[in-house]
């Protein structure tokens, strides 16, 4: 009964992905096959104990124990190298019922990107394994497509386990987080925005554990110095004649039991518990003379139409840009949001310097190394560009590799920062989140955010796009109008983005000395954020 029912299901989902979407009215009876997959296959699991990966030699990531019996979505985050799929890896080779959706995919030349991942993503569906793996499986696709995903695992019966840098997506399905950090592997309960939350509260702890270790520490070593000071003095008052011969053995005494408290401080001292200072990622200034040059002027006017030959893509009042302002565009993949940018670019390049990120990643010299590459370009100097680097997790040596020998995604950190440090008058970022890991997604939103240029976003992460516009103009039926519905600025994206810099402020503050009003600021704040990002979903 149990797979007359399951093949029941596999069938209809079948004849649905033929034609591309689901038949609504299946959708109940879709659902009932799901729950009772869930209810009669109680031999679920997902089963890691005590597991060292290695590359060349060097641990990659340790996992202590992993095990999951019960059907649920789980998002796995972590820096890029930190070993994500890798572990994807070796899931698929120690456990038998498992569809695995690569991040890579071969496309066919017929088909977009967008049109390769679903078809992938259909097709890992429709095995129904016990253990479904994808790898940023919103990767190319649009609003319309994640929303149809987000559905389709939401009725998964079984255990998906979702490397994702996107936060909204992740929101929306997983129930449980798996984090990748200093080559371990920590479980949290809840999804992405609660996982954050945990997060903050870890750092506040250890910012407060760091300020109780400096207090601490200071305090012992002043009382310290007072008993020295005080034994001092006593030794030389036991040089002086007093007169009645009866001093000495009193300031012996004295001498005895100062040194003595000292002792036991000292070793108190010694045996205190090091606290590291937490580390601080401070905002990166950029400096600019556009507002010198542009005031608060119209840098951008295009109010022409939008064609490839005789195909109408885009009909419209037009775009506005003034300096200094983020904006987004958005709509469905083929929509001609990447005709429109080229058709503005044309446009403005002899008047505008245009700083333009876009995925084929040209522009980099392959012999050169990526500093190099950067600094051709670049307005700040080698430190500051280092830095800006490493906020996108490329450190250290890393940055002399010849841009031949590194991977796709540090590829794009490397163009992204080229962009970022080059004398420009506006940022055209072209599916910029795309290959970044989580982290690299929200160090790259906050240099938008501080960005004081005019930057143009095409997005599909909805999280990343809100955050960092000011508005939004979304071609729909191919007419180009701003979107009225997105929410006010003090509501949403600068509002929020205000909160995450107090937060900050706040952790720092509280290094130094924490009192009562700084940690009821701090709950207050993780409130206000929390509303903020709720208004998002």
């Amino acid at each position: 009964m149990v797979y007359f029912v399951m093949e029941i299901y596999v069938g209809i989902r079948v004849i649905s992905d033929k034609v591309d979407r689901y038949v609504y009215f299946l959708h109940p009876f879709l659902d009932i096959c799901a729950l009772f997959r869930q209810e009669m296959r109680c031999f679920f699991m997902l089963e890691i104990n005590d597991l060292t990966l290695e590359v060349e030699g060097e641990q990659l990531l340790h996992v202590d124990q992993l095990r999951v019996v019960d059907p649920k979505i789980i998002g796995l985050v972590g820096d890029n190298g930190s070993g994500k799929t890798t572990l994807f890896r070796r899931i698929l080779e120690t456990h038998d019922d498992v569809s695995y959706v690569p991040q890579i995919k071969e496309a066919e030349v017929a088909k977009s990107g967008g049109e390769t991942t679903k078809q992938y993503l259909m097709d890992g569906l429709k095995q129904y394994s016990e253990i479904l793996l994808l790898d940023e499986p919103t990767t190319h696709l649009d609003e319309n497509n994640i929303k149809w995903l987000t559905g389709e695992l939401k009725r998964y019966g079984g255990i998906v386990v979702v490397i994702s840098h996107d936060r909204h997506f992740l929101d929306q399905v997983t129930s449980e987080i798996w984090s990748i950090d200093q080559k371990t592997l920590l479980k949290y309960p809840g999804n992405y925005t609660k996982f954050k939350q945990i997060q903050e509260e870890k750092l506040k702890r250890e910012h407060e554990e760091y300020r109780q270790y400096v207090n601490e520490k200071k305090a012992l070593e002043d009382k310290i110095k007072r008993k020295s000071d005080q034994a001092a003095r006593s030794n030389v008052a036991e040089g002086v004649d007093h007169g009645d011969g009866g001093s000495s053995p009193y300031y012996n005494k004295l001498q005895k039991k100062l040194h003595s408290t000292s002792k036991a401080m000292a070793s108190r001292l010694n045996q205190l518990e090091e606290k590291e200072k937490p580390v601080e990622q401070k905002d990166i200034i950029f400096h600019s003379d556009t507002q010198n040059k542009y005031g608060n002027k119209m840098i951008i006017r295009f109010e022409s139409d939008v064609s490839i030959g005789d195909r109408m893509l885009i009909q419209g009042p037009g775009l506005y840009i003034r300096n200094g302002e983020k904006i987004a565009i958005s709509g469905a993949n083929g929509s001609g949001k990447t005709t429109l940018i080229n058709h503005i670019c044309s446009k403005y390049e002899a008047q505008l310097n245009i700083g333009y990120f876009h995925q084929n990643l040209e522009g980099l010299d392959e012999s050169r190394t990526l500093l190099e590459n950067v600094m051709d370009t670049a307005i700040y100097d080698e430190t500051t560009v280092r830095i800006i680097l490493g906020r996108l997790n490329i450190r250290r040596d890393d940055v002399h590799k010849p841009v031949r020998l590194i991977s796709g995604g540090e590829r794009i950190k490397v163009q992204l920062v080229k962009i970022l440090v080059m004398d420009a008058d506006i940022l055209i970022l072209d599916e910029p989140t795309n290959y970044l890991d989580i982290n690299s997604v929200e160090a790259l939103e906050s240099m938008v955010v501080n960005y004081p240029n005019a930057v143009v976003t095409i997005s599909h992460d909805r999280r990343f796009k809100e955050n960092v516009s000011d508005k939004e103009y979304v071609i729909k039926d191919k007419t180009l109008k701003e979107n009225v519905a997105v929410r006010p600025k003090d509501e949403s994206a600068d509002a929020l983005m205000v909160v995450e810099n107090k937060i900050s402020k706040v952790l720092s503050d509280m290094a130094d000395g924490s009192t009562e009003a700084l940690d009821t600021e701090f709950k207050e704040l993780l409130e206000e954020k929390k509303r903020l990002v709720d208004l998002q979903k």
